[in-house]
């Protein structure tokens, strides 16, 4: 794991995996709505929004919606222009109250997809300003590598992405899930090395992430 050396490691180890296998983030919500996320991950991502001026959002794996509400009203807080833009296969599980926030733009159908690649490219303005790109839908590595094609190419020098639950798969949680967010983050960065840079210190801020090895900033 990308985390500090020594015993501190261990510990936050220790944490992030109970706080997975006992399942305590599947009964966390935003204002009523279930978010399915770490805490400190959260807290990095309003840090990230505020000190990057972001405008805008794109969210894949809108599920419950409590995640792109939190993005949203983030978004509001800084006054900021732009929308959340939340991608999904399905809006079955989708809060009521989500399709009525006027700051969330809800869009149907494959993340991985260059027709959802376009859809998104479409709503944003060509004077967006800074972006913030988190990709949290389905986690096989075959699924991730196609967004991380297919999404990367919008973000622009100096926007942010987060590649979430690369911690699947063994790195240190459900060993049996076989490759995920880690693997593809593994191949598309081989193949693309001059495309993103590692924001390690955001990375290890709390010691552990659901998002480990998974904080960019486009080149």
């Amino acid at each position: 794991m990308n985390e500090t050396e020594g015993p501190m490691a261990d510990v936050a180890q220790d944490y992030l995996r109970w706080f997975h296998e006992s399942n305590v983030w599947k009964g966390m919500g935003w204002r009523g709505v279930r978010t399915l996320k770490l805490p400190s991950d959260m807290w990095n991502y309003q840090e990230i929004i505020h000190q990057r001026g972001v405008q805008w959002v794109v969210e894949t794996g809108t599920r419950h919606g409590g995640s792109a509400l939190y993005f949203a009203d983030l978004l509001d807080a800084a006054g900021a222009r732009g929308k959340v833009i939340s991608a999904d296969v399905t809006h079955e599980a989708l809060h009521p109250s989500i399709p009525h926030n006027s700051r969330i733009h809800l869009l149907l159908g494959d993340s991985g997809a260059p027709e959802m690649a376009a859809a998104i490219a479409r709503l944003l303005p060509e004077d967006r300003g800074p972006l913030f790109m988190i990709l949290d839908s389905d986690h096989a590595a075959s699924h991730v590598y196609r967004e991380l094609c297919s999404l990367v190419p919008l973000l622009r020098c100096g926007d942010y992405l987060v590649v979430e639950d690369t911690v699947v798969n063994g790195h240190p949680v459900r060993p049996e899930h076989g490759p995920g967010p880690w693997e593809a983050l593994d191949r598309y960065l081989a193949e693309q090395p001059d495309t993103l840079q590692a924001d390690v210190r955001r990375e290890r801020k709390f010691g552990c992430s659901f998002a480990a090895r998974g904080y960019f900033v486009k080149l």
